[in-house]
């Protein structure tokens, strides 16, 4: 799921758990019967431990319109399953279809599994399915992972909302695709959004205590 996707559900009423995954999702008709057995192998482990197939179908998809072979997208599948399980595991206890998707776009980036615990600790009732996915796009631009973290979860505490920390994200792509560092980018961006926002109550979770 895009960014953007993610934006767009923040911005939706009533889609806290939308299950748009699960909905949609129909295996291609073109898949081979060896496929089709291997995924439906994957599909019923998911669902069997409550995680979103939909996914996994999708992925396969994806596989398929690629012309990849079936190894490579029988093993596509199976390592998204395993990262789905681990991002609904650092998210627990209840989280969203797009919440576990976000995390699992997440740990695919490299982001570590417990920043995603991180946030949710600190976060217990807010969607961090947006916040999650600025945290991938500004890893996949090339920025650290602890630094990125530490600077969407900085502006989380100090109020931020998901559409400012969007603009954050697309002015960030934006910065590095004109041939800024990713770091420096970031930096002026984070500091141009902190300026709209109030002090923040107490230190990040992210954030190490300064020495004297």
């Amino acid at each position: 799921m895009t960014l953007r996707r993610f934006f767009l559900i923040s911005l939706a009423s009533g889609t806290a758990a939308t299950g748009v995954h699960a909905q949609v999702a129909r295996l291609d008709a073109s898949a081979d019967l060896g496929l089709r057995r291997a995924v439906e192998r994957e599909v019923v482990a998911a669902r069997a431990i409550g995680l979103p197939e939909g996914l996994l179908i999708a992925k396969a998809n994806e596989g398929i319109a690629k012309r990849a072979t079936p190894k490579r997208i029988t093993d596509a599948v199976a390592a998204l399953g395993k990262r789905l399980q681990v991002a609904r595991d650092q998210l627990a206890p209840n989280p969203s279809e797009d919440e576990i998707a976000a995390g699992a776009d997440a740990l695919y980036v490299g982001v570590p599994a417990p920043i995603l615990k991180k946030m949710r600790a600190a976060w217990p009732h807010r969607s961090l399915a947006l916040p999650l996915g600025v945290l991938t796009e500004l890893v996949a631009k090339g920025l650290p992972a602890a630094r990125a973290a530490q600077v969407v979860t900085d502006l989380m505490a100090r109020g931020a909302t998901n559409v400012q920390l969007y603009a954050l994200a697309q002015s960030v792509q934006g910065d590095v695709a004109a041939g800024w560092a990713p770091e420096a980018a970031l930096d002026l961006r984070a500091r141009g959004v902190m300026s709209l926002l109030p002090p923040a109550p107490a230190a990040s979770a992210f954030t190490s205590p300064r020495r004297p």
